[in-house]
């Protein structure tokens, strides 16, 4: 038997209980058989969030002439759905950063930054040396030579010192960051 069915079948079963027993005056086993027949719902409808089918969002038709029973299932399968592609949307971002990572390290290993769409580290090291400020991935950096600090904005306009001589080596670290996706400074 499909386990969806046999669980949807189990819950409505449940349900003639709950009928039967509150027509007797059996209250609390009512109330028992009413929760059992809940929880049954709400298991059934989580699972269907995760693509256990064959019913998905539609409510079972066993279940469909029980308004109590076909408000939960609806209403557990639509939370669910949205809990279910919010870790979808997660799983896609932490994958494509995990991409982007290794993207950025094979290129670096290379010594690729074109491919990065960066200026090279002795590029960046000469221009800030030269007293010109540079503008990279939302990051703005300038070299004042008479603290002998190289200050970098990030893209929310905080200010912090990157270092004190724009060495080659200091921009070579200030440019792996940014090329795996990371940022100086605070960030909301």
């Amino acid at each position: 038997m499909n386990p969806a069915f046999e669980e949807a079948l189990q819950a409505r079963l449940l349900w003639m209980q709950v009928r039967s027993c509150g027509s007797l005056g059996l209250h609390h086993l009512a109330g028992l058989a009413a929760h059992e027949a809940y929880w049954r719902v709400e298991r059934l409808a989580v699972k269907q969030a995760h693509g256990d089918l064959p019913y998905g969002a539609k409510c079972p038709p066993l279940l469909i002439d029980v308004p109590r029973l076909a408000t939960l299932y609806e209403q557990a399968y639509h939370d669910e759905a949205l809990v279910v592609e919010e870790e979808r949307k997660e799983a896609a971002q932490l994958q494509r950063q995990r991409d982007k990572e290794r993207h950025a390290k094979a290129c670096i290993e290379r010594n690729d930054w074109e491919a990065l769409d960066l200026p090279t580290p002795e590029h960046l090291s000469a221009e800030l040396y030269a007293g010109k400020g540079e503008r990279i991935d939302g990051h703005f950096l300038h070299y004042d030579s008479d603290d002998g600090i190289v200050w970098v904005d990030n893209p929310y306009g905080v200010e912090g010192c990157l270092g004190e001589e724009p060495t080659v080596a200091l921009c070579r670290r200030f440019l792996s960051r940014i090329a795996k996706g990371g940022m100086y400074g605070p960030e909301p």
